[in-house]
């Protein structure tokens, strides 16, 4: 068993992808530049999502942001590895990286589609106005599109401003 995981590991007998491109300064450059930049984006739309679902207490689907988080982390790793693998043939890593990506990909579809249909059931928000609705100077109690799903949200606390024409703002 050992000696399996090992054989698998091993990169002596394996040549680095880059000799598969006959090691052409061009073709390395477009694989290189174009995996760190897509690895870089899929590094940064993780952050964003972590930052956004911390922030916001009133989310209802918040762990299938966390779900395509991981997803999008893995697959920015594999975007890495496919840099490494060019100079070095880490190809058991590399397959490693990969299943725990399919295993992220593959879980996220399965909980994503039983709940497409209560996503599709929660109401669109209200075409933009000019001015905020709490603007108008009355309590204001609605419904929380995505995050609430039939949580009403109580606006109340913003009765007391009342909306400037002149900047569309609300100034207390």
């Amino acid at each position: 068993m050992l000696e399996g995981i090992k054989k698998f590991f091993d990169t002596t007998m394996f040549s680095p992808h880059g000799f598969c491109l006959l090691w052409d300064p061009e073709v390395l450059i477009v694989h290189v530049v174009s995996d760190a930049i897509i690895a870089l984006s899929y590094f940064s739309i993780p952050f964003a999502l972590a930052i956004f679902v911390s922030k916001r207490s009133d989310i209802r689907f918040g762990w299938l942001f966390w779900a395509f988080a991981a997803f999008i982390l893995a697959c920015g790793l594999t975007h890495v590895l496919s840099i490494y693998t060019l100079w070095v043939p880490i190809y058991g890593i590399e397959g490693v990286v990969k299943a725990i990506t399919a295993l992220a990909s593959i879980g996220t579809a399965i909980l994503l589609w039983p709940l497409l249909p209560r996503l599709l059931r929660i109401p669109s928000p209200p075409p933009a106005r000019h001015r905020e609705p709490a603007c108008d100077g009355r309590s204001a109690v609605g419904q929380s599109p995505l995050w609430g799903f039939g949580r009403k949200r109580d606006l109340s606390r913003w009765s007391g401003f009342r909306c400037s024409h002149a900047s569309s703002r609300c100034d207390s």
